[in-house]
């Protein structure tokens, strides 16, 4: 039987220390695809979703959010990956008819597989960020067929009922009293009024630009271009977190053996790394990977080390 594995960065860029390292062998290999039109959509019940294209390599559909992954993730990756930067549910506004209630996480994964089908790829890694990378995984539960890899980072493994307690603690024994004030202060430098006067689309981004201090290593850091021009349904957002990932639980459903690598960060403080002590023995093929200068974007604040690991695993080396 396959084991999870776990590498944690170090201060040196590349000294790792690897424990419980599985075998590679046995990997599926991605077929790389030539490139094709650079963009396009695909019609879903209640709304159009649009993608575009850009690198060359080993297909890779982003699960949500393409328009900010693709400012996230580095020309280096391009080299390697065929990015699908899908603009999907959470960034569209649907039809007044359509009900968002019933957007469940059939609905979520299918979305992925009309844009696989519209593009004619036969096999696809998956890439989430945050809550998307359960959304990344579960098309590989359903679609294995179709699926040579899942990437996430910065991805909880569930929203359980002791969630937020572990959230609390980490916060409260791992963060220094200084990220802790720079957070207050944040907070308390927001005029009351500002986010009633804005769009639900824009307080979200407000709030969650605030919260930076439990986002990025650097707690003082500015993030805000990545979501210069970028749209947040926070009704689907709703839907997603509330209902859709309540009682989400990784082991539910038939065994996920395809390839996962998982990047977090050991200053992410909306994803604290303890979160997953008891969760990696649920996908026999995990590579888990701690960075220790980064929040919840490793794939940015490292950005030159996640590359260097994430092409390691992926070609399997």
């Amino acid at each position: 039987m396959k084991r999870h594995h776990l590498i944690t960065t170090g201060i040196a860029a590349l000294a790792l220390l690897v424990s419980d390292c599985a075998p590679k062998a046995g990997r599926p290999a991605a077929r790389v695809e030539k490139p094709q039109a650079a963009s396009g959509f695909v019609d879903v019940a209640g709304g159009r979703l649009t993608y575009f294209i850009e690198g060359e390599g080993i297909p890779c559909i982003t699960a949500t959010e393409g328009l900010l992954m693709s400012r996230a993730l580095s020309k280096q990756l391009r080299k390697h990956f065929r990015f699908i930067f899908l603009n999907s549910r959470v960034n569209v506004q649907h039809e007044t008819s359509f009900k968002i209630d019933g957007i469940t996480m059939d609905t979520l994964v299918d979305d992925i597989e009309q844009v696989r089908k519209a593009l004619d790829l036969d096999k696809i890694c998956v890439l989430g960020h945050s809550i998307a990378g359960l959304i990344a995984l579960e098309y590989a539960r359903k679609y294995p067929q179709h699926t040579s890899h899942v990437i996430m980072h910065g991805t909880p493994p569930n929203f359980s009922s002791d969630a937020d307690d572990i959230k609390a603690r980490y916060w409260g024994s791992h963060a220094s009293p200084e990220r802790k004030a720079i957070y207050k202060r944040k907070w308390d430098d927001l005029p009351e009024d500002t986010l009633s006067s804005l769009s639900p689309s824009d307080a979200g981004i407000l709030r969650y630009i605030t919260d930076g201090p439990k986002i990025w290593y650097d707690p003082t850091n500015d993030y805000s271009w990545l979501f210069d021009g970028i749209f947040w349904n926070v009704e689907v957002w709703d839907q997603i977190f509330n209902v859709i990932m309540k009682e989400y639980d990784i082991a539910q459903g038939s065994l996920i053996n395809t390839p996962v690598f998982l990047a977090l960060g050991r200053h992410d403080y909306y994803t604290v790394p303890p979160w997953w002590d008891d969760e990696k023995s649920k996908l026999p093929n995990l590579t888990c990977v701690l960075f220790e200068k980064s929040g919840h974007y490793p794939m940015l604040e490292e950005q030159a080390l996640f590359d260097s690991l994430l092409i390691e695993w992926i070609k399997g080396e």
